[in-house]
């Protein structure tokens, strides 16, 4: 008798067990950090530079580029889910963007008792990638069971990127008999800009404890960035080349801990 009983008392709690669904998330709050791959922006294989003091005036030929170097991503985001399977999303992040230039000069610079030329080809090349790009944007998530232990999701998003260094200008630093001196290669009268982002995303989400969910996901934004197109000529006090402005794809990695803030209770069949 005893055991019967435990029996039917030990199938009723699984039975209880399987009937009660998970807990499903309206309300989150999300941190996350990632990886961002980077790209090439541009080269001009033919820009000249002109030999400081020279009379007449001789040239240096360069080749110059520019690239997004591969970077960081850190942000917070908030979504919350009206109905269980669409929802909204707005998010602040450094998206990260650093531009890195590189500077290939020619096998024998012309004479110059101080080889500025040839120190600010040097230094440009050099330098570390530096410059960085912080992104707001909203957009609507689908989600798939959002009940379950794991919530596959998409994302559409449209937004604003700040970009705090221009991926134009160019400069490199040289030393002289009358000190240091930094030299602009190509010159960018407007190095700081705001663009229009628009991007697609897809991930999960799988709860780890009551109030916490772990979410993995993969990104695409896609970003206008303007790009030299031709070898810069002196001009208004600046040297000033052909510039256009081309669309680029920047892929991201994150991994992202949500804090549930509501959530509708599950529910017994």
């Amino acid at each position: 008798m005893r055991l019967a009983t435990f029996a039917v008392l030990v199938l009723a709690g699984a039975s209880s067990a399987v009937a009660q669904t998970n807990q499903q998330p309206t309300i989150s709050l999300t941190i996350f950090g990632g990886y961002t791959a980077g790209h090439d922006l541009w080269t001009v294989d033919s820009q000249p530079l002109q030999v400081i003091g020279s009379n007449p005036a001789q040239y240096d030929i360069l080749r110059l580029s520019q690239s997004i170097a591969p970077s960081i991503i850190v942000g917070a985001s908030a979504t919350y889910f009206p109905s269980p399977h669409l929802g909204l999303h707005a998010e602040l992040s450094y998206m990260g963007l650093p531009v890195d230039g590189g500077c290939t000069g020619p096998t024998v610079y012309r004479a110059d008792s101080d080889n500025k030329n040839q120190q600010t080809c040097d230094d440009i090349q050099a330098k570390a990638s530096d410059g960085g790009a912080i992104a707001l944007f909203t957009g609507a998530t689908v989600r798939a069971a959002a009940r379950g232990s794991v919530s596959p999701y998409a994302r559409l998003n449209v937004g604003f990127v700040s970009q705090s260094r221009s991926t134009i200008e160019m400069s490199g630093g040289f030393v002289a008999a009358s000190g240091f001196g930094v030299r602009e290669v190509v010159s960018d009268p407007r190095p700081r800009r705001a663009k229009i982002l628009l991007g697609a995303a897809l991930g999960f989400t799988r709860p780890i404890s009551p109030g916490y969910q772990f979410r993995w996901e993969v990104r695409d934004l896609i970003v206008p960035l303007n790009r030299l197109t031709g070898p810069a000529t002196p001009g208004a006090g600046a040297i000033i080349g052909p510039t256009a402005s081309r669309l680029y794809h920047h892929f991201s990695l994150l991994l992202g801990l949500d804090v549930v803030l509501e959530k509708k209770r599950g529910r017994r069949y």
